[in-house]
């Protein structure tokens, strides 16, 4: 684990880091290497949490995680969370590989609050190469399938199909057969 100055850790000593043959967590970095870290990262992991890196990640300047008691997030590498994006995890969330996560996109698997009869918290499954463009939030319940694209601002509430663009509040599929690079 690597963490950039500006960056606020907080660790419970119950909580697990497990990183697989290729994990490695980069904390608080800078997309430019000249350019000044003007952002703070919060990481913090509470007791009994679990977080499993398995490739390569990237929490670019001012991404915060934060992993609820005895919540477990998953991430399979080679991608990123971009500045001012926040995961809270309460539950479950899992990232795939190769996933571009940009600027200001909440993921979050809870309501944090409950309304009567409601479920508070669901997982989150964002599979293999999928883009969430910026602005974005992503809500409980949800699966965003392979090589999928979540269009700026949009507000996932619903599973994303494979290889689909989502847009709009709420997000609706606009185009299928989609392929991002």
């Amino acid at each position: 684990m690597i963490i950039g100055r500006k960056t606020i850790v907080s660790i419970s000593k119950y909580a697990k880091i497990i990183y697989g043959p290729a994990g490695s967590l980069s904390i608080n970095s800078c997309w430019f290497p000249d350019k000044k870290n003007k952002y703070t990262s919060e990481f913090r992991l509470s007791e009994c949490s679990t977080l499993e890196c398995n490739g390569p990640f990237h929490l670019y300047q001012g991404a915060s995680v934060y992993l609820a008691p005895n919540a477990r997030l998953v991430i399979n590498g080679k991608g990123f969370l971009n500045t001012n994006s926040t995961l809270n995890c309460y539950n479950y969330i899992e990232i795939g590989d190769d996933c571009a996560i940009a600027e200001n996109v909440t993921i979050s698997d809870s309501d944090n609050h409950t309304i009567s009869g409601s479920i508070t918290t669901a997982p989150v499954v964002i599979k293999n190469h999928v883009w969430i463009a910026k602005n974005a939030i992503i809500l409980k319940g949800v699966t965003i399938g392979n090589g999928a694209v979540v269009a700026a601002g949009a507000v996932v509430t619903k599973n994303v199909p494979d290889n689909s663009l989502v847009a709009g509040v709420p997000a609706r599929v606009i185009r299928q057969n989609v392929n991002w690079q």
